[in-house]
């Protein structure tokens, strides 16, 4: 609940807007002081747009400020006072009986109204307010056919105005909302990417569980053996232990499983909306490290992958591990497809120190990693390329090698073209 501070601070806020803007006007009646500002577009505009608008107090404010305004004005110019005050009290009654109007439809409605009820509706008030208020001025000559003809012409004109106010508005928060719905997307589209990578590495890990737990075992049937009774149990218990471990570990990885299955059934994406996902996703990664990569992408044909998700989480892997691995130097990465006839040939060349000879062998073996932090001292935990080897040989049935570039390295991954899909 708002404070009375915030409420009357933001009622003043709103009243000086429309005490400014009625300071553009014109007269349209030559023998009175009525004048036609956009000063009352503001009020249904404000009523519409914010949740919190007092109209009422803003509408009566207005009303009598801008008739302050207007006094004070033409008393400077040598006017008298009560001469001028009697010409544009009328114009306070417009404004007091506007904002009544307005008021009176906020408490009825129940809720949003669309603009092609609004607008209509706030001419009909527009038109009314100013009648009476040229009643107050004229008598019964306002209710001429000329007179009555401007007003409601001046109704039609500051409705279209606040059509075009409201209207222009309206889409700039739609496109506001696509955008955010947009970049959710993607990054909803890159964290089921990485949980699909982690999910291949824990059930690859299952395997070296069950290792582990038969290791225990055999443990302790020699040492039982042996006649080391006490180890042995301690053996048993460590082979149990680790059977609940798997147990547990199982159950969590068929819920991810299960939970990734029903998101990722059905989903195909292009390849051209794959890159330009990941080079977002990239770029706000790394950017804050001062370490936002050049990548540029050349293929061939349009393609759309059946498994979006686990070519995202290769070429971000690859990626990552290219821009880590650029030291202080501006990471460029080039990423190329080839048409191979059986397969499509990706090519990713960066521009960095490439992999030493002596540890190209054992780049995608598991947790082998070069790569060292000499602040924190901590070592890169080594899955990203052996991750991107089992995706793309086990997962995507293809193969993939490190090629030194000129420049750089460079990792040739083949994928069957069965994967992918041909997008006419």
């Amino acid at each position: 609940m708002k404070s009375i501070r915030t409420t009357v601070q933001n009622t003043v806020f709103l009243t000086l807007i429309v005490i400014v803007m009625a300071q553009i006007n014109i007269h349209i009646f030559s023998s009175t002081r009525f004048l036609i500002s956009v000063a009352p577009v503001c009020l249904p505009a404000f009523l519409y747009l914010l949740d919190d608008a007092e109209i009422l107090p803003v509408s009566i404010l207005s009303g009598f400020g801008i008739f302050g305004t207007r006094v004070l004005r033409d008393y400077v110019t040598g006017a008298g006072i009560a001469d001028v005050a009697a010409q544009y009290l009328p114009e306070t009654m417009f404004y007091v009986v506007f904002g009544i109007a307005l008021f009176i439809f906020d408490r009825l409605r129940s809720q949003n109204i669309r603009l092609r009820y609004f607008i209509p509706l706030v001419m009909v008030i527009d038109y009314g307010a100013n009648s009476l208020e040229l009643f107050a001025r004229m008598k019964t000559t306002a209710y001429t056919m000329n007179n009555q003809l401007s007003l409601m012409l001046v109704a039609f004109i500051r409705g279209m105005l606040l059509l075009i106010i409201l209207g222009s508005l309206n889409q700039y928060r739609v496109l506001l909302l696509n955008r955010n719905h947009a970049e959710r997307y993607q990054r909803l589209i890159m964290l089921i990417s990485r949980l699909n990578g982690e999910m291949l590495w824990m059930k690859k890990n299952v395997d070296q569980i069950e290792k582990t737990m038969d290791t225990s075992y055999r443990l302790y049937s020699e040492l039982k053996d042996g006649g080391q009774d006490a180890y042995a149990d301690r053996a048993l218990k460590v082979a149990k232990d680790i059977h609940e471990v798997k147990k547990e570990y199982l159950l969590i990885l068929r819920g991810l499983s299960e939970s990734m299955e029903d998101e990722t059934e059905s989903d195909v994406l292009k390849m051209t909306e794959l890159f330009v996902i990941l080079i977002h996703s990239v770029n706000d990664e790394f950017e804050a490290q001062g370490k936002r990569p050049i990548i540029t992408l050349s293929k061939e044909d349009e393609l759309a992958a059946k498994e979006p998700y686990l070519f995202l989480s290769v070429f971000h892997n690859l990626i990552a591990n290219a821009v880590e691995a650029s030291d202080n130097r501006r990471c460029v990465i080039t990423i190329s497809e080839q048409n191979g006839g059986d397969h499509y040939l990706y090519t990713v060349q960066d521009n960095g120190p490439g992999v030493p000879e002596e540890f190209r062998d054992k780049v995608f073996e598991p947790r082998f990693s070069t790569k060292f932090n000499e602040e924190t001292g901590m070592v890169n935990r080594g899955l990203g390329l052996s991750l991107v080897k089992d995706i793309v040989e086990e997962s995507l049935h293809g193969t993939i090698r490190l090629r030194q570039g000129s420049g750089g390295a460079a990792f040739e991954i083949r994928i069957p073209k069965d994967a992918m899909e041909v997008v006419e």
